[in-house]
């Protein structure tokens, strides 16, 4: 608390810890317009404005104001239309996307794409890094977000840091150690062309059998309406021709566990026909595979 008379005469005081304060001691919280003291006020990480305790707003231990938070955080907001449509049929594939984009690039774009749903900060990207939710997608929505993924482009020099995620529906009929083996039946070059890394090693999405929880394994169990394949590497410009196969590769095995019942299938049959799916997606003909090949 000051020791300034005036301190006492004019009136003011801390909302946080009620010290009286004068023009010198008070700072005005730019959300609500209380005042605060230096001891109990917050700084924007942002842009720099004076907060209060009760508005400062925090991500992974920084604080912002209400303003910059709207720039950097939105919770995924899924479309009533896409909702319904999903809950009338039980049996509908859909998916959704994590985009991670690691360095700057164009957040305006993206955050106004009507396939986002969501974005935050990701402790693990730097530079203006972000992470941006699709919405449910739908097979008629493969196209689209290919085209969508194929404008995002990045100024890191670290691009790799980025990752991609895909989450699958969750029914009674798709577990976790179903794709645990769909996964495990693919080549290292098939996992490769469909973006993925858990052949190589990757922390971030080891091939763990029974092990379907936390962020650095390939299949996670830990949602209550999707399975999370953590596996693919960045979604971007230089990833872009890859996605449709590996939504199509999704689909397809999605498909295929929804046919058969719990305890119908074999794990040498679910890795038989993963590796089969891998080769008969639409975009994966043998003119194709050998761009890519090339590519590599």
């Amino acid at each position: 608390m000051c020791s300034n008379q005036t301190c006492f005469d004019c009136g003011r005081t801390c909302v946080a810890c009620d010290a009286r304060l004068c023009d010198d001691c008070a700072y005005m919280c730019v959300a609500c317009d209380d005042y605060v003291c230096d001891d109990c006020r917050s700084v924007c990480e942002n842009c720099g404005e004076i907060l209060c305790g009760g508005c400062v707003e925090w991500d992974d231990d920084y604080g912002y104001c209400p303003t910059c938070m709207e720039n950097i955080r939105k919770y995924p907001e899924y479309s009533r239309e896409r909702l319904e449509l999903m809950r009338s049929h039980s049996h509908m594939f859909t998916v959704g996307l994590e985009i991670e984009i690691n360095g700057g690039h164009d957040h305006d774009m993206l955050k106004g794409n009507p396939l986002i749903a969501g974005y935050c900060r990701d402790g693990s990207l730097w530079d203006g890094g972000m992470e941006y939710q699709t919405d449910i997608l739908f097979t008629t929505d493969f196209d689209a977000i290919s085209t969508l993924v194929e404008s995002i482009r990045t100024e890191s020099d670290e691009p790799e840091r980025a990752g991609g995620r895909m989450h699958v529906r969750r029914t009674r009929r798709q577990t976790a150690s179903r794709w645990y083996w769909a996964l495990k039946g693919l080549t290292d070059q098939q996992a490769r062309h469909l973006n993925m890394r858990h052949t190589t090693g990757c922390r971030w999405c080891e091939l763990r059998h029974g092990d379907y929880s936390g962020k650095d394994t390939a299949v996670n169990d830990d949602h209550d309406d999707t399975i999370e394949l953590r596996t693919f590497a960045r979604w971007d410009e230089t990833t872009a021709h890859r996605l449709t196969p590996a939504l199509e590769w999704a689909h397809h095995m999605w498909r295929y566990f929804e046919h058969h019942d719990l305890y119908q299938l074999k794990t040498a049959g679910i890795m038989r026909e993963s590796a089969r799916s891998a080769y008969a997606t639409p975009r994966t003909t043998p003119a194709m595979r050998l761009a890519v090949r090339k590519e590599d």
